[in-house]
């Protein structure tokens, strides 16, 4: 198959919030896109059929296996889209998804260290072509991953050292949030306001919106260049 006409897939853990920066970019650039969710009951597509695949986040844990049958469904795709060496791209759970795959173990910080909000990842001297400088960007996730086999470190922070990985030039995983905007933010937050019990407070919410503007520049940057070269 020739990938360079073939549509991207988006596997996401919840519905109506496709206004995100991945999203925006695939329309600006004419890439044709996709959509999967699992959590909804849709089956996992052949990945040989796309250009490349992203896995984005979600309130799930990659060791739900025995509690959700869409967890255990996932692991085995993501273990065929490294079969047919489809290009991946993991975010968050995606992340943390790729590292059980891959053998490393996914679990909470052993001081029950959580991240959220938007906290700076620092790029790594191993690779710093994928991150040359710190971003400050979204956070939000309770558990983090060891570092798999045969994979480099790309990306790194404080409370949780592994920020992203490299399997290959095209399957990576980051712990971060670089697709969340304000606009994704504001969903987020509402979904957590009505959720019990609801993890933020409206100071902590006003906060995060802050930061969403004020780092959204440079985010988009940094972004727009990984995504370019990851599509190319």
């Amino acid at each position: 198959m020739d990938r360079s006409t073939a549509p991207y897939l988006f596997v996401k853990h919840s519905e109506n919030w496709n206004v995100d920066r991945c999203t925006r970019w695939m329309m600006d650039h004419d890439k044709v896109v996709d959509w999967c969710y699992p959590v909804s009951d849709d089956p996992f597509p052949d990945p040989r059929h796309y250009a490349g695949i992203v896995v984005f986040g979600g309130a799930n844990s990659a060791n739900d296996c025995s509690s959700h049958d869409w967890v255990r469904r996932e692991l085995v795709f993501v273990e065929q889209c490294l079969k047919h060496d489809v290009p991946f791209f993991g975010i968050c759970l995606g992340a943390q998804m790729l590292a059980r795959v891959l053998g490393a173990r996914v679990r909470p910080h052993e001081s029950d260290v959580t991240e959220v909000g938007f906290c700076r990842v620092d790029p790594v001297p191993e690779d710093p072509a994928f991150l040359d400088s710190p971003l400050t960007v979204m956070q939000w996730h309770s558990e983090g991953f060891d570092l798999p086999p045969d994979t480099r470190r790309i990306a790194t922070g404080d409370a949780f050292p592994n920020q992203g990985y490299r399997l290959n030039e095209h399957t990576l995983g980051v712990q971060f949030h670089p697709e969340v905007n304000s606009e994704v933010l504001a969903i987020w937050h509402e979904r957590n306001r009505v959720r019990k019990p609801g993890q933020l407070s409206d100071e902590d919410r006003a906060r995060m919106m802050a930061d969403a503007h004020v780092h959204d520049e440079s985010i988009s940057h940094w972004l727009n260049g990984f995504l370019s070269r990851w599509t190319a």
